[in-house]
């Protein structure tokens, strides 16, 4: 993340660093490896097995298809076994559930205070657990067992992420980390159409908007694909995320202005400017106007018919309907760039937040090394991708013991040029592991048979077309937010006002309301929650 977010954080670390000796967990005392709280001179080993047999209670989220065989449950698996055998563990599930059914099941949990002895929770209901005093302070646990690969992770987030987990100096739970890649969108151009049409790539806003109407003129495509969800922070398919940003708006994102003040990217004048643009060019048809009522297997199916040759998207676009239009078309030739570009020759882009999401572990649990060693191993399961470890089950990080995703946040950009290094000579073959061997060999695969087998053509693309532009840092431009929690007056007043800015916005790109109602709409979501909102951001981010 840009260096502005550790500057954002660093009190926060100064102070966790400052409480990371003994917490006073006598628990630490057991622990196989050496006890750095103790006082023992010997550094504790984060993947030594317990002395003896420890048993984990786990509220399981597990994946909706975990595609596991006959013989394997999501509780008893390769990968489960595999680390209940490394580490003298025994992973009990005291219950499991998937999607939205698991989170109304931690919320059942939390209301009667039986918690098991791990699971995974959002950001609101760690506050909770906090504040009832329900979990463990795993300050020493961490300083003492983490192992240097998951910590490199967490680094990786300028501090952000176990800031975000820490309360009062004290590290109250493990943090997941996610791709910072996934909401970096790009654009995705028909490369063979832009050389029939002996056409450029585009690289402005301008130069987007005529490469459309080539696009619909020359070959009878729709225009500039959207979505209803206007904007996503997180992960966005369609969405006009980047038009804005071409305009120096990030909707939805909290950031400082020139003073250092904390604001709400939504009502910023650049908002209104992006707006009244984007209407123009819906009401021109150069964007698709019935982006506002399509669904998105609608909007899917626009490009796998070859129907649509350019839209934003994320870098993983390729493993799903990039190569169902490649199986349509074997011509199709899909292309990222990062576009559109600033006058300064950047593409400006937000980012989300690294961490949504929490392992904690119950207040007296004897062990929390246990489940720390149990996260370093998943971890470096998860960059092998199972390698060594499943044969027979297919590799579904979800199936191992505890459903926290952890990754490097420039996991994929990183990846993809490692892969890329090979192809160039710059490295040997055998330097590459896990995953980064699978994308060499899907490229070879691909190169060799070209479009034939889909799954390594998906995969080759997806990391050599999609995320290998993310790793030219001087061309991007990362716009990160101060905060992505909530505050308390969010808690009952933020679906309000995003429904406000949602039916706002919506109106004025499709016409139903001028663009100076985005006036009015600054007014009403200071008036209505906002301005509070607002000063309770600007506390927390200090």
């Amino acid at each position: 993340m840009k260096k502005t977010l550790g500057i954002l954080i660093i009190c926060a670390l100064m102070v966790l660093t400052a409480c990371s000796g003994n917490n006073g967990n006598e628990n630490s005392s057991n622990n196989t490896g050496g006890n750095a709280a103790g006082g023992t001179t010997e550094p504790a080993d984060p993947y030594a097995p317990m002395t003896e047999t420890v048993t984990i209670s786990i509220g399981k989220e597990a994946a909706v298809d975990p595609k596991l065989p006959s013989g394997s449950t999501i509780e008893d698996n390769e990968l489960t076994r595999y680390f209940a055998e490394k580490l003298n563990v025994k992973y009990t599930n005291e219950w499991q559930a998937t999607g939205d059914a698991y989170m109304q099941k931690v919320g059942l949990t939390l209301s009667t205070g039986d918690i098991p002895d791990v699971m995974i929770v959002d950001k609101q209901q760690l506050v909770q657990l906090v504040n009832a005093d329900l979990i463990e302070d795993l300050t020493s646990t961490y300083e003492s067992f983490v192992s240097p690969a998951l910590k490199a992770a967490y680094d990786s987030t300028d501090g952000y992420s176990l800031a975000s987990a820490t309360f009062d100096g004290k590290l109250m739970a493990f943090p997941n980390v996610s791709p910072g890649a996934d909401a970096q969108n790009m654009l995705w151009v028909r490369q063979d159409w832009l050389d029939e049409l002996q056409l450029e790539a585009p690289q402005t806003m301008d130069d987007i908007i005529n490469v459309t109407k080539a696009f619909m003129d020359k070959k009878g495509s729709v225009g500039l694909l959207g979505n209803q969800v206007i904007v996503n922070i997180g992960t966005s398919v369609f969405g006009f995320d980047s038009i804005f940003s071409a305009y120096n708006a990030y909707p939805q994102l909290w950031t400082e202005d020139a003073s250092g003040n904390a604001v709400y990217g939504s009502i910023q004048p650049e908002v209104k400017e992006a707006l009244a643009k984007i209407r123009g060019w819906v009401q021109e048809g150069v964007i698709d106007k019935e982006f506002a009522v399509k669904k998105n297997e609608q909007v899917n199916e626009l490009v796998v018919s070859g129907k649509a040759g350019i839209f934003f998207g994320p870098w993983w676009l390729p493993f799903g309907m990039l190569a169902d239009s490649v199986a349509q078309d074997s011509k199709a030739e899909w292309v990222s760039y990062l576009s559109p570009l600033s006058p300064e020759g950047k593409m400006n882009t937000h980012m989300a937040s690294p961490t949504t999401r929490y392992l904690v572990v119950k207040k007296g649990f004897k062990h929390p090394e246990a489940v720390l060693k149990t996260l370093n191993m998943q971890f470096d399961a998860d960059q092998l991708q199972g390698e060594g470890i499943v044969e027979k089950d297919a590799y579904n990080w979800m199936n191992m013991p505890f459903s926290l995703l952890l990754s490097n946040y420039d996991d994929k950009e990183k990846k993809a040029k490692l892969v890329q290094d090979v192809i160039d000579g710059k490295a040997n073959a055998d330097t590459l592991q896990g995953e980064t061997k699978q994308i060499y060999n899907s490229y070879l695969k691909d190169k060799e048979n070209p479009k034939k087998d889909l799954a390594a053509w998906s995969q080759r693309h997806a990391f050599l077309t999609g995320a290998l532009p993310l790793i030219q840092d001087e061309k991007i431009n990362r716009k990160v937010g101060i905060y992505y929690d909530q505050t308390d007056t969010m808690r009952t007043k933020w679906a309000n006002l995003r429904k406000l800015e949602d039916e706002t916005f919506l109106k004025i790109i499709m016409g139903n309301e001028p663009v100076e109602s985005f006036d009015s709409f600054v007014d009403k979501w200071k008036s209505q929650g906002g301005d509070q909102i607002t000063k309770e951001i600007a506390e927390a981010a200090k």
